[in-house]
């Protein structure tokens, strides 16, 4: 979990710069940066909750070694940024789903074979 982490947040160093970018990809990370640094009321605060809670359940999901319990909260966390995209930001909001769902099947892959290469220990 802590290397999916890191690698998150170092992807923008291993990833060259697209030469090309869609309008839909500016218009929607325009709007995330105008939401995060907007105000920030009760609502949002609660909504951003939902990340560490999210991790914290998948923390105990790997805790218990249940397979289904990681995938679900993966898919839901997955599920979650694609809706609350599509809700808030409109039609850009769906420039996120090719990059969410590939980024979802390599976690569900990853999560399988890491299982997988535990069991055989």
């Amino acid at each position: 979990m802590m290397i999916s982490i890191f690698a998150l947040f170092t992807s923008m160093f291993w990833f060259p710069k697209p030469e090309i970018v869609s309008e839909d990809v500016i218009a929607f990370l325009e709007f995330e940066k105008e939401y995060l640094y907007g105000d920030w009321s009760v609502s949002k605060q609660l909504l951003a909750l939902t990340i560490p809670i999210s991790l914290i359940a998948l923390g105990m999901a790997f805790w218990k070694r249940s397979i289904v319990m990681g995938i679900g909260v993966v898919v839901l966390m997955a599920t979650g940024k694609m809706v609350w995209s599509i809700q808030n930001a409109g039609e850009s909001g769906k420039s996120i789903f090719i990059p969410a769902i590939l980024g979802l099947l390599i976690c569900c892959v990853l999560i399988y074979y890491g299982f997988k290469r535990l069991e055989k220990k």
